[in-house]
């Protein structure tokens, strides 16, 4: 049972700007704010009803997260049951940070409401790797999935933050390449523009009570590369975005990567793509991590379901 909403959200807000917000600020070597990401990760707790185990995906390693209901099945790999859904997330941390043990949480909610297995998967990190290790790592597992005879119309591509780029990168490239694409995209909080030049980046720097400019800026700079931050590849919000699956996006009101997931949504429906995005009045960053707290984050992860769960044409 969760907490009357007046009290959590301002407990909420004020513990995040205390502690992660007032971290990010911080001048410490990118391996030490990852570190200190991880030891936050027992916050959140993942859910009883889903069993872990971590596989190989590729060339990278990923903790599956499993419903126990759909376990039997899971052992058998994929199934020519075409009501079967199979995620293959890829998490956020400003693409220095974050790891399938931060998302553990998260994982193990989208199993269980998806009624899908889920792969978190731990994808090549800057500064020590940058582009395009991520991305091959993610269409490596993607290809993987494919190989253990999932079908395209079963997988579905998650992401958060800046694992939203490295998805939607994956779209591309999946589609330039000829290759099959997925069944649809879901991002929540998504950064696409690692030139953080959107109005909300300014407008809503005081209100986001999560996350700073100054360590979106850091990992930009330290997953680029060569490249320069508006290239496309890196920043997929300037890239060609037609003939992509179904998007669905959510983004909090607070936030300052509002505009990203709005230019997003716009950028997409303007080539003809099925796209929508949900705004969640009062809402930060990545809100959805918070679900035993706040109401919101509930509504959004079922829409996740949702959207997963509509019918494959």
């Amino acid at each position: 049972m969760q907490p009357p909403q007046k009290i959590a959200r301002p407990l909420v807000k004020a513990s995040l700007r205390s502690t992660f917000k007032l971290g990010s600020r911080s001048p410490l070597p990118l391996r030490l704010l990852r570190a200190s990401m991880e030891l936050g990760a027992g916050l959140f707790v993942a859910r009883r009803d889903v069993r872990f185990s971590t596989v190989t995906l590729g060339a990278a390693t990923a903790l599956c997260a499993v419903p126990q209901k759909n376990e039997r099945q899971h052992n058998a790999h994929a199934t020519t049951d075409s009501s079967k859904r199979v995620i293959l997330h890829l998490h956020g941390g400003a693409f220095f940070a974050g790891s399938s043990n931060t998302h553990r949480a998260m994982a193990s909610e989208l199993a269980a409401r998806c009624h899908a297995s889920v792969y978190m998967l731990d994808y090549r990190r800057a500064p020590e790797h940058v582009y395009p290790a991520a991305l091959q790592d993610g269409l490596n597992a993607y290809h993987a999935l494919l190989g253990q005879g999932w079908m395209p119309e079963q997988i579905f591509l998650g992401g958060d933050s800046g694992g939203c780029a490295h998805i939607l990168s994956m779209a591309v490239a999946l589609r330039d390449q000829g290759s099959p694409l997925p069944a649809g995209l879901f991002m929540m909080s998504p950064f696409v523009d690692l030139t953080l030049s959107l109005p909300s980046v300014t407008a809503h720097a005081k209100r986001d009570p999560m996350i700073t400019v100054q360590a979106l800026k850091r990992g930009a700079n330290a997953y680029r590369g060569k490249l320069a931050l508006n290239d496309p590849r890196i920043s997929p919000l300037f890239a060609k975005l037609h003939d992509l699956p179904p998007v669905l996006i959510q983004v909090g009101s607070e936030e300052i990567l509002h505009d990203d997931a709005i230019r997003l949504a716009e950028r997409i429906k303007s080539t003809g793509g099925q796209v929508h995005c949900h705004i969640y009045q009062g809402m930060w960053h990545n809100f959805q991590m918070f679900n035993r707290l706040i109401t919101n984050a509930e509504d959004a992860l079922e829409q996740i379901a949702a959207f997963v769960h509509r019918p494959i044409s």
